[in-house]
C-alpha cells in the first residue's frame, strides 16, 4: 500500500515538471507608432524676372519661348517715327521761308485752318527729283545749291498767304503756327544740288529753298540768301523738278 502511494506521488511529481517546462506565450500591446511630423510649409523656388529671362540671359533655351511675346499691362509701344514724317519744328529757320522785308508795317496772318489741313494726307508713295541752283543772267554761271535745305509745303489758303503777301509781296507775317510744319516734308541737297524727296503724297506744292552767293551771283552782300520758291504738283510716280532763279 505504501509503495502504491509512492508510486502515484512520484508520477504526480513528474508530470509537475513537465508542465512547468511549457513555453509560456506573452502578447505583449505593440507599441504606439508616432507619425513623422507634416511640413506645413515648402519654400518655393525663387521666380526668375521677364526681363532676366529674355535680355540678360541667353542660355535659357526654350524656356523663353514660353513667356507671352507682348505684355498688355505695358500698353502699345511708342511707333517709330521716319526722319522726313516727323516734326521738323526747330529745323525751320523762318528766315529760311519767309523773304526780305519790303515793308515796315507786319501783315496779320490768317488763324491756321485746321479742318482744311485735317483733309491732307502726311504720306504717300510719290518721289520728286530735281537740282536747286541760281543762275548768273550776266555770265550764265550755275550756282548749286549745296547741301542746302529744300521743302515741300502743301499748298492751302495758310500758306498761299505767306506766297502772295511774305515771298512776292514783301511783307512781313506774323508769328507762323508750329502746326504747318507737321504737313511740310523736308530733305537736304547733295554737293552737286541735286535733292530728293519720297513718299511724297499727290497734290500740288510750293517747292522752296535757298542759295548762298555773293560775287558769282552779281551780288555785292556778303554771304547772301537768294530765296528760291516754285509751286509744283505732283503725280504718281516720279515728278522732276529743278527749283532755279535768275540773278541778279
Amino acid at each position: 500500500m505504501l509503495r502504491k502511494n509512492l508510486k502515484y506521488t512520484l508520477l504526480t511529481l513528474m508530470l509537475l515538471g513537465v508542465s512547468g517546462c511549457n513555453q509560456r506565450v506573452i502578447t505583449l500591446n505593440p507599441e504606439t507608432r508616432t507619425s513623422a511630423p507634416r511640413v506645413s510649409h515648402i519654400p518655393s523656388q525663387s521666380t526668375v524676372r521677364e526681363e532676366i529671362l529674355i535680355n540678360k540671359n541667353p542660355n535659357l533655351g526654350e524656356r523663353i519661348s514660353s513667356l507671352p511675346k507682348k505684355n498688355t499691362s505695358l500698353g502699345s509701344p511708342a511707333p517709330v517715327k521716319n526722319e522726313h514724317d516727323a516734326n521738323i519744328d526747330g529745323e525751320i529757320d523762318r528766315a529760311d521761308i519767309e523773304s526780305e522785308t519790303m515793308h515796315n508795317t507786319p501783315m496779320e496772318r490768317m488763324p491756321f485752318p485746321v479742318e482744311e489741313y485735317s483733309h491732307l494726307k502726311k504720306r504717300g508713295y510719290s518721289t520728286v527729283v530735281g537740282t536747286i541752283y541760281v543762275e548768273n543772267s550776266n555770265s550764265g554761271e550755275k550756282i548749286m545749291g549745296k547741301k542746302v535745305k529744300l521743302w515741300l509745303n502743301p499748298v492751302t489758303s495758310y500758306s498761299n498767304q505767306w506766297y502772295q503777301e511774305d515771298y512776292l509781296g514783301g511783307y512781313k507775317l506774323t508769328k507762323i503756327d508750329k502746326r504747318i510744319f507737321n504737313y511740310m516734308k523736308l530733305e537736304y541737297s547733295k554737293a552737286d544740288g541735286s535733292f530728293r524727296f519720297s513718299g511724297v503724297p499727290r497734290g500740288d506744292y510750293y517747292l522752296v529753298g535757298s542759295v548762298k552767293c555773293t560775287q558769282e551771283c552779281g551780288l555785292s552782300d556778303k554771304n547772301k540768301k537768294v530765296r528760291l520758291v516754285k509751286r509744283i504738283s505732283v503725280g504718281s510716280g516720279v515728278t522732276r523738278v529743278d527749283l532755279t532763279k535768275n540773278v541778279p
